[in-house]
């Protein structure tokens, strides 16, 4: 990314420094800079970077720098308590949108967007090309299954000992670090109070400020929750397989669609099956212009990303139909220009590695990529035992893969068709968050929050955490329309 002045952003050069949560005396400090080019013009924002302990439980003077991205409030009274958003991953960027035009959000408040630590645009930043090749290879089926595993063994092997001889201290980049991290920015920027907002594995970050800093926290959103005692690798065809029998179930249960499609669920499994005795021809390449080879894994993994267009779940039965009767190109889409680019991994191995791995059971997650699921022995687990070990990163302390019980006005959003996050964990929160309440959005999927109705309920939310939620919009949302799926195309 270049950084550049635009309108807008502050050109003074600032310091403000926090008292350091670490063991020592290095001194936290928020530089004004000028804000990147791709912020339109005009906007009302304002940028910086937050230098923080690499790792605040070791002597060391080594730093990590985030950039931090502030558009301010179109309010002249804006309320005092920002909104603070916090992505999904972990391994993903969060530099924020390139104009807070649209963002309702800005009419009482302001919204900050803080690059976790070991992402694309922090530094370090913990990219890992080598384990990104081997992980693209596999999603384009050019790679068999014993290899597979040998593949991402060696690129952590190599990612590790390359970031490792750069200076990287691979154990700081860990939940409990980076919830610090949102601690030092409130207390550096002088705030009182923060709103979070976080989406997926940003749930579990925001849960983890709760647990380590609960007087800072005056309210928090939670969408598509991944709560830190879930063990997602144990589970996590089972929710593809519990999003695909919503569509399956739906569509049985709907007039035209059963008549258009009755053994929608068997055309399903005979695709799969197909595709593993003899790869399809789907046309598609990858970003580099390589043939994608499509066996029933990667049908699998097609789907499961279809299941992430609410958009298009109504017309999924179609989908399946067409493409078990031959027209393997339509699911070209889904892979063409595929690239492994754009994901810290680094950062995602040495999170997963530390906080999931030493909790789950080995052999339920291994039967997360059996054949037998009916899924090709699609593999949507995080990460391996095997890549863990050669990780070889600390585990966490206990406590942080144990439900967090705090008395914070939290709400919750959940899509009924989510194929990651599955309702129950949200509902599960309602039992250690006690003013806590739960939206079931019945036409979403992961991020069930970004549509009219759920930002209505937010923006009400952050007004008064407290107040009762009006619901009437969610009541009135339709799930998807599979009868849809069986009229004629266009």
């Amino acid at each position: 990314m270049v950084w550049g002045r635009i309108a807008g952003c502050l050109t003074a050069y600032a310091v403000m420094t926090a008292p350091a949560l670490a063991q020592h005396d290095i001194p936290v400090t928020f530089e004004t800079v000028a804000c990147p080019e791709r912020i339109a013009p005009g906007e009302k924002v304002e940028c910086g970077v937050l230098s923080v302990p690499e790792n605040r439980g070791m002597m060391s003077d080594r730093m990590v720098k985030l950039p931090v991205t502030i558009f301010r409030s179109r309010s002249a009274t804006p309320a005092p308590d920002p909104v603070v958003f916090l992505a999904g991953g972990p391994g993903l960027s969060n530099p924020g949108p390139r104009s807070g035009a649209s963002d309702p959000f800005l009419d009482e408040r302001d919204r900050i967007y803080l690059e976790p630590r070991g992402a694309l645009f922090s530094s370090p930043r913990l990219e890992c090309p080598e384990f990104a090749d081997a992980k693209l290879e596999i999603a384009v089926g050019r790679m068999a299954w014993v290899a597979q595993e040998n593949a991402q063994v060696n690129a952590a092997r190599n990612c590790r000992a390359r970031l490792i001889a750069e200076g990287v201290g691979l154990a700081g980049y860990v939940s409990t670090e980076a919830a610090d991290d949102i601690e030092d920015l409130r207390a550096t920027l002088g705030l009182g109070q923060i709103n979070l907002y976080g989406l997926s594995y940003g749930t579990r970050l925001a849960l983890t400020v709760v647990r380590r800093h609960p007087e800072a926290v005056r309210s928090v959103i939670l969408d598509s929750v991944l709560p830190p005692e879930a063990a997602f690798d144990e589970t996590a065809s089972n929710n593809i397989l519990r999003a695909l029998n919503m569509v399956f179930d739906g569509c049985a249960v709907n007039v035209a669609c059963a008549a258009a499609y009755p053994d929608l669920r068997a055309r399903f499994a005979s695709l799969i099956a197909e595709a593993d005795r003899k790869p399809l021809a789907v046309g598609a390449r990858d970003a580099y212009g390589r043939p994608v080879i499509v066996r029933g894994a990667q049908v699998a993994n097609a789907f499961y990303e279809a299941l992430h267009d609410v958009k298009g779940l109504g017309d999924l039965p179609r989908l399946v139909t067409e493409v078990a009767g031959g027209r393997h190109d339509l699911l070209a889409p889904m892979f063409d220009g595929m690239s492994g680019a754009g994901f810290a991994w680094g950062l995602r191995l040495s999170t997963w590695c530390a906080e999931e791995m030493p909790f789950e059971n080995v052999g339920r997650m291994t039967g997360q990529v059996s054949p037998a699921l009916g899924l090709g022995g699609v593999d949507e687990r995080t990460a391996t035992p095997d890549v863990c070990r050669i990780w070889n990163v600390p585990s966490a302390a206990a406590n942080e893969n144990t439900a967090v019980h705090a008395d914070t006005p939290v709400l919750i959003y959940s899509g009924a068709f989510d194929p990651d996050t599955p309702t129950d964990w949200a509902r599960a929160q309602l039992d250690n968050l006690p003013n806590a309440r739960l939206v079931v959005m019945p036409g979403e999927s992961h991020g069930a929050s970004f549509n009219a109705c759920a930002t209505r309920i937010s923006a009400a939310f952050l007004r008064d955490p407290k107040a009762p939620l009006d619901m009437d919009c969610v009541t009135r949302m339709r799930g998807p329309d599979f009868g849809a799926s069986a009229a004629p195309r266009p």
